[in-house]
């Protein structure tokens, strides 16, 4: 089976190798190319769809098992909803064709493939209309619309857990399939065995917004910070990093005090540098999933999460496999995060159900096999003849001469 998979992609961690070929940066989500390395490892062809603003036209990178297809990017897609990228996807899709293709997201990258006529599954990861509730702004009205139309036109819908599921209508509920994320088998090498853990708590948060809860998560810090004057607080992802958005906010309100501003960091050092703190901060108010608090779970350190945060309550096993609290109180927060630092048999008792549970329940072997069996579902229905390739026609046309 020739399996396309379309969306952000890290290159940089599929394990492949591409030889001298220049690699350009991209769009990433790590996730993604996790998946990609899960199918590689089960003797599966992959051709990953995936742009990048590096490159002037379109790219494509060959290695034994993976082909990636570079499409290009402009400046302010929202205001276009994304056509050139979506024309740029199709095309390689078309150039390069896969016998299904598993779309990450409902936008542009789902776009494209169910524009290819290649048989595509939509997988949904976030809720576009909570979103723009939350962040009222035209970008978000854009990708709401494109959401729409996205999963109105697809024949096959992948829930990334039973939360998302839930909020669909009951008319696309009947084309889905829950299938969870996962967290990648590496990640327990990552983390060193016996690591001593730092005089820190850490927050990996994707964007400073009201959604995302970090003002919130700082205030609550400064409170814990009179109850423990060593503590630090670590700030780990996109406008985390120094001079960012967060620490322009902590200034403004005098909260920079013991907070270090670390921005994006590579998967492996973000993994240590969790695996290290004394507990993880997750202040969202709404996750789909949650990608965060999996992999904290497996690298050994307790989570504090929302009690009504999407399905974070779900990942936590209702309380069993973390600590859940009102994260709209920054006082409850911190009375959370507190109870863990002050007793270590409890903080240990929550690290080790959080690791058996999710262990038990995400992974890569579990989740591999469900994507696989739909697929192949999806290709003995029949009618999912793929496009054939420019090469292929070249080729048919010589043997027939």
């Amino acid at each position: 089976m020739v399996i396309g998979v379309s969306g952000p992609v890290d290159i940089k961690l599929l394990e492949c190798d591409f030889g001298d070929t220049a690699i350009p940066g991209t769009n990433t989500f790590p996730l993604i190319s996790h998946f990609i390395n899960a199918l590689i490892k089960r003797g599966h062809h992959v051709i990953a769809y995936t742009n990048s603003g590096d490159i002037s036209e379109p790219t494509v990178l060959y290695s034994k098992q993976v082909t990636v297809c570079i499409g290009c990017t402009k400046p302010q897609p929202g205001r276009r909803m994304f056509n050139f990228e979506r024309e740029q996807l199709k095309a390689l899709m078309l150039q390069h064709p896969s016998d299904i293709i598993y779309a990450f997201w409902t936008y542009e990258y789902a776009w494209a493939a169910l524009d290819s006529g290649i048989p595509t599954v939509v997988s949904i990861h976030d809720i576009a209309w909570k979103i723009l509730l939350k962040q009222p702004d035209m970008f978000r009205l854009v990708r709401f619309i494109m959401n729409t139309i996205v999963i109105f036109r697809a024949k096959w819908l992948v829930a990334n857990s039973t939360y998302t599921y839930s909020q669909l209508s009951a008319r696309n509920k009947r084309k889905a399939t829950v299938i969870n994320n996962f967290y990648t088998p590496y990640l327990d090498e990552l983390t060193p065995s016996g690591i001593v853990k730092g005089n820190y708590i850490i927050s990996v948060v994707m964007g400073f917004t009201k959604r995302k809860g970090v003002p919130r998560a700082l205030h609550a810090f400064a409170k814990l910070k009179k109850q423990f004057p060593a503590l630090e607080y670590h700030l780990i992802g996109a406008d985390m990093e120094p001079g960012g958005a967060a620490q322009q906010y902590a200034r403004q309100h005098n909260l920079e005090d013991g907070v270090q501003f670390l921005g994006p960091l590579s998967h492996q050092e973000l993994t240590q540098r969790v695996a290290a703190a004394k507990a993880l901060l997750h202040p969202s108010e709404e996750e789909s999933f949650g990608m965060a608090v999996l992999e904290s779970m497996i690298a050994g350190t307790p989570v504090v999460g929302g009690q009504r945060s999407g399905f974070v309550p779900y990942l936590l096993d209702q309380g069993n496999a973390g600590v859940l609290c009102d994260i709209y109180s920054d006082e409850e927060m911190a009375a959370a995060v507190g109870r863990l630092l002050t007793d270590d048999a409890y903080a240990q008792q929550v690290a080790s159900k959080a690791y058996s549970f999710a262990k038990a329940n995400f992974s890569e072997e579990v989740v591999t096999a469900q994507h696989l069996q739909l697929y192949t579902s999806i290709l003995n229905m029949g009618n999912t003849q793929r496009p054939v390739s420019v090469q292929e026609k070249a080729a048919t046309s010589l043997l027939n001469n």
